[in-house]
């Protein structure tokens, strides 16, 4: 039997509880049922993922958080090599019930030969296509709400003997379970103020404290704490409360471990065998990623708002908190053209107005389009770089000017971190290698003709990307000057305090020198 490793790509190098491991210590550990069964897991560190989703320009969009966990360095190792077993069972179900083509996340999918894997562009042109060559049919755009924190854990388990064909898990694959359900999580900001890294900065204009992190995080030590430090900041000794949560519900997986995708898929295996039948039995087509569902197959308006109850009904059957919500769903028309194309009305739903969007792409009938949340997350990533070195600069020389931070300014950098790609030719199909650009490019030659719009759309993205970065260069000169004229202010010179004494007086002879 070939032993699991993680390679030197997979070896995990950010700040945890754990010191960093060899890959040979890896190796040894994770294919080792016995040191599996004795390891101790360490709780994840929790963060919230957040951002606005999309709005109409002058209106702000709505708060999203997704909670972000991620495993201790040995702990992510073991989850890997149980993975990459459970994968390989996982697959061949998936062959044997002929889901190869329905179930897309998270899953090594093969493009035509000599074309690597494929990638969400395949899987929304295929679905796209499908659409196109249906002609009349009907789309539905569906979201399973908060997916993995609903997965049940009884039945989480009978997945995992069925993986394994067996009645019960053995020891290890116990172990494993038992801590992906039951799993212990510190939130990292109360982590890092707990050990000394995070807290009182200094104070704002108003006299409010402002928090920021003591530590630089490019130099924050690998391995946070000690065994013995663990114990007192973190678990609740020396006199602290514990600043560890535990899952006790009987359901919810945490999201961003390496075991979660996988085992988020096999849970709804059943699932997908129903509504791909369904699918199948109406001459139409079903597809998975994660938590996004889409649906096309032929008829109208009654047929499509008939599926749509099938399948929220049957998602319930698999879990007590599993809900496919009826506002948050789309049910869109296709009607087809002489020309070839498609007329697309939406009937129901607040997603998708300006046609059928799925995977980050938008479908109108006639050309593929990047959904305006797509641009609308570049544009803020954009922004948050170009702040982030425009205030570096600003603080750097305190006494220039805008036009001479502009001289200073590496916009190509900034470009080339969104923009082109050198040498892209060679690189195109190491999608470490993408930026935005090179995958919008990609995107573009994969849709073909029908997706030409997606280079309209990034026609002018190198003079956004400078602009953006001019106007966050006023914006931090602006606020250097505020800041200067509160200090001024705020600046009383110490003779000014209290009077000045009259000349007789004298302090007490306690507070005179000897």
């Amino acid at each position: 039997m070939t032993l699991w490793s993680p390679g030197d790509r997979g070896l995990k190098g950010y700040p945890h509880f754990d010191a960093r491991m060899s890959v040979e210590e890896a190796i040894a550990l994770a294919n080792d049922p016995t040191r599996v069964i004795k390891h101790p897991f360490f709780p994840f560190i929790l963060y919230e993922k957040k951002w606005n989703r999309f709005a109409k320009a002058g209106k702000k969009g709505k708060l999203k958080e997704r909670p972000i966990r991620y495993a201790a360095r040995g702990d992510a190792y073991i989850y890997a090599r149980y993975r990459h077993q459970l994968a390989n069972r996982y697959e061949d179900l998936l062959k044997t019930h002929d889901l190869d083509g329905n179930v897309l996340a998270y899953r090594k999918i093969p493009a035509a030969p000599g074309h690597g894997g494929k990638c969400n562009i395949h899987f929304a042109q295929d679905a796209f296509l499908k659409a196109r060559e249906l002609g009349d049919c009907y789309a539905l755009a569906l979201d399973i709400s908060s997916f993995f924190e609903s997965l049940d854990h009884a039945k989480l388990k009978s997945i995992w003997c069925r993986l394994l064909d067996l009645n019960r898990l053995p020891d290890d694959h116990h172990q494993v379970f038992k801590n992906i359900n039951q799993y212990a999580v510190v939130e990292k900001q109360t982590l890092y103020e707990r050990l000394g890294h995070f807290g009182p900065k200094r104070k704002d204009a108003a006299g409010k404290v402002v928090k920021g992190y003591l530590t630089p995080l490019r130099k924050m030590p690998i391995q946070l704490c000690s065994g013995q430090e663990f114990r007192k900041a973190v678990a609740g000794g020396n006199g602290q409360p514990s600043i560890i949560e535990k899952n006790f519900k009987p359901y919810g997986i945490p999201q961003g471990s390496p075991i979660s995708d996988l085992l988020a898929n096999a849970y709804l295996f059943d699932f997908d065998c129903m509504v791909s039948k369904w699918c199948k039995a109406a001459g139409g087509y079903y597809f998975r990623y994660s938590d996004d569902i889409l649906i096309i197959c032929p008829g109208g308006k009654a047929e499509a708002f008939n599926m749509m109850e099938r399948v929220r009904a049957e998602i319930e059957s698999h879990g007590n908190k599993l809900k496919i919500k009826k506002e948050k769903s789309s049910v869109f028309s296709l009607e087809s053209k002489p020309d070839g194309n498609q007329n697309v009305k939406l009937l129901h739903g607040s997603q998708g107005r300006n046609g059928v969007e799925y995977l980050g792409f938008r479908y109108n009938g006639k050309n593929i389009y990047l959904r305006d949340s797509t641009l609308s997350n570049l544009q803020r990533k954009i922004a948050r770089a170009a702040r982030y070195s425009a205030n570096s600069l600003a603080r750097r020389f305190p006494n220039r000017s805008i036009l001479d931070l502009q001289k200073e300014f590496d916009y190509e950098a900034l470009i080339q971190r969104f923009g082109k790609v050198r040498h892209f030719g060679e690189q195109q199909d190491e999608y470490r290698n993408w930026t935005f650009w090179t995958y919008a490019k990609k995107a573009a030659e994969i849709f073909g003709p029908i997706g030409r719009t997606i280079l309209s759309q990034m026609k002018k993205h190198r003079k956004n990307v400078r602009n953006r970065a001019d106007s966050e260069m006023e914006r931090a000169v602006h606020f250097r000057g505020k800041k200067k004229r509160k200090a001024k202010l705020s600046f009383v010179p110490a003779k000014m305090l209290s009077p000045p004494m009259p000349p007789s007086h004298k302090p007490p002879s306690s507070l005179t020198s000897a």
